[in-house]
């Protein structure tokens, strides 16, 4: 019994010399190094959804994140992995490693690569683990005791990201070696979204305006803001045109377009009334096409006539405002 206890100091003892030999190894200045994996697996993530992909890896296999063209949301990747008990429970024999200056391109046909590691732990003894790698300085990645955040910012000029597992230490168990881990692996996007602002005048000449979101002024000549998610408020403000006014809600990762067409400060008055009825305007006769038109300020005499029936209505009429004058006719059934 003695001899088997000593037996198992030793080969803890031995464990724990080959996961300093090789932490040590890794500490050394970063180089290119050259290596072989198992098998590379091709990820592409989207730049404006969270949609994750699953993916199984071994030991000796590689990932490689395929990033999409358009980043500006994109503040980091997650791997959520699910450890098998035979990894978990053989503390610190695996590893898993981030590596810059990859060559060749990554694809599922390579195996041999170069590249430099630039950081290294090994996987926790828990049977889930969630690794985050920031893509940018800003992010809003936190580490947290069930997120581990990588501590730097991978190169990713060449538009993907190479992360690597192998054994950390000689002599672990074949059930550990040939483990497999799923990985669920998602784009982290930043809690914002863009304002796309179109602005048109009339005359398709440029307007002199001013631009309010939520109170603030922003730069007239800017056509897209960055803003956080959630319900927001658009004012444009000008002297030669009316005042528009919007709400609007950005949605996180997406771009909102809003299309305005500046309107003249020239009132104008549009009137719908039943067919056959005679309309007159300030004594004229007008006859309605079903279109708004412009009307001069001031007060303004309406009269409606329909047969024997006749309405008439006076307009004030102001700057900068529409008016909608629509005769109907209704029909009331009382029952005693």
């Amino acid at each position: 019994m003695k001899y088997r206890i000593l037996l198992k100091v030793m080969i803890l003892g031995q464990k724990k010399i080959n996961l300093i030999i090789f932490l040590t190894l890794l500490l050394i200045p970063a180089a290119a190094e050259t290596f072989r994996v198992r098998k590379l697996i091709p990820v592409n993530i989207p730049g404006d959804s969270s949609t994750e992909q699953t993916v199984t890896t071994g030991i000796n296999d590689s990932i490689a994140v395929f990033l999409p063209d358009e980043t500006e949301y994109l503040e980091g990747i997650e791997l959520k992995m699910s450890i098998p008990q035979s990894v978990a429970e053989w503390r610190d024999s695996v590893a898993c490693s981030i590596y810059d200056k990859i060559t060749p391109v990554p694809s599922s046909a390579q195996i041999d690569y170069s590249g430099t590691r630039i950081y290294v732990t090994t996987v926790p003894t828990k049977l889930s683990w969630i690794m985050q790698i920031p893509l940018t300085e800003k992010n809003s990645l936190k580490d947290s005791q069930y997120i581990t955040k990588v501590n730097v910012i991978p190169d990713t000029s060449k538009q993907f990201t190479f992360i690597r597992f192998q054994p950390a230490m000689k002599g672990i168990p074949e059930a550990t070696v040939n483990a497999k881990i799923n990985i669920a692996i998602k784009p982290v996007l930043i809690n914002k979204g863009k304002l796309r602002l179109f602005i048109k005048a009339p005359d398709g000449q440029p307007s002199l305006h001013t631009v309010f979101i939520d109170g603030t002024p922003v730069t007239a000549a800017e056509k897209e803001f960055l803003l956080n998610t959630g319900l927001h408020n658009l004012s444009i403000q000008s002297e030669e045109y009316r005042n528009e006014v919007r709400s609007f809600y950005i949605d996180q990762a997406k771009n909102t377009d809003i299309s305005i067409e500046l309107k003249s400060l020239e009132p104008t008055l549009l009137i719908t009334a039943p067919d056959n009825t005679e309309i007159y305007i300030d004594g004229k006769q007008y006859v309605s096409d079903g279109k708004e038109f412009v009307i001069s300020e001031g007060e303004h005499k309406l009269r409606f006539l329909m047969g024997n029936y006749e309405v008439v209505k006076v307009l004030n009429i102001q700057k900068g405002k529409s008016y909608n004058a629509n005769l109907s006719v209704d029909l009331q059934i009382t029952e005693e």
